[in-house]
């Protein structure tokens, strides 16, 4: 019975995904085309969004540290990824930015179509379109706004609290002398096991952290401040397991 109830409820969850991105579809994709800045209008009709789904759903998240984002400066944020929930966390979380999005993303009816029009989309097998991107997220990084990352690069299925994170977020972060603002988001197996679609409700928490400044480092660096943020946000997890007895 509960598995049941269970599917009902996604059912009813991944509807209100679609419905509500249908309707603001149209603010997700238009402003960008008609100016270089109106991704902040379209960031707006994200977080809408967002919001719309966690009122529906009963799925809400605790943010807490925002108070490390200054509103005029420009940041790298970097975020574990253990569930899609995670996506729809982060226009809650932060303020507007563009994301670096894997492609086989884009194959997901509707939702692969917004990807298209407001990521900056990686084939991760071609070396000319990972430097492609990266390339890009500079540029956008020094004239449009913030750049959000899953340096694990997919899902986090295993029992580890973090996968091997690659490189690119960290050489963008030296590149520019950027901030990186590592977040953690916590629970959300709860709510969305990893690589599932089955969902229930519940509260999942964001933890930002604060920056960490690339300022001052070279590319020999990379591997120093690689480890630094990952062990900011694998200690934050590590600690929330022990507290919750969970994964």
């Amino acid at each position: 019975m509960k598995k049941i109830l269970q599917v009902l409820y996604t059912i009813w969850a991944l509807t209100i995904f679609h419905v509500f991105m249908i309707i603001l579809f149209p603010l997700f994709i238009i402003p960008p085309l008609i100016h270089k800045k109106g991704h902040h209008l379209s960031f707006k009709a994200i977080k809408l969004w967002s919001l719309l789904f966690s009122f529906f759903n009963r799925i809400t998240f605790d943010i807490q540290g925002k108070e490390y984002i200054e509103k005029k400066e420009n940041y790298i944020f970097v975020v574990n990824h253990t569930s899609f929930l995670d996506t729809v966390a982060m226009p809650q979380a932060v303020g507007a930015f563009k994301a670096l999005a894997k492609k086989e993303l884009t194959k997901i009816p509707l939702f692969g179509f917004v990807i298209k029009a407001l990521t900056e989309v990686v084939d991760r097998s071609s070396p000319q379109s990972r430097q492609k991107s990266k390339d890009r997220l500079n540029e956008v990084l020094h004239s449009l706004g913030s750049i959000l990352v899953f340096p694990e690069g997919t899902m986090n299925r295993t029992q580890e609290p973090l996968q091997r994170f690659y490189d690119g977020a960290f050489r963008i972060a030296i590149d520019a002398q950027a901030k990186i603002i590592p977040i953690v988001v916590l629970g959300a197996a709860k709510c969305m096991k990893p690589g599932s679609f089955l969902m229930s409700p519940g509260k999942i928490k964001v933890k930002i952290l604060p920056p960490v400044s690339a300022n001052g480092l070279n590319n020999k660096d990379i591997l120093t401040l690689k480890t630094t943020v990952f062990t900011q946000m694998e200690s934050q997890i590590v600690d929330y397991r022990k507290e919750n007895n969970s994964r």
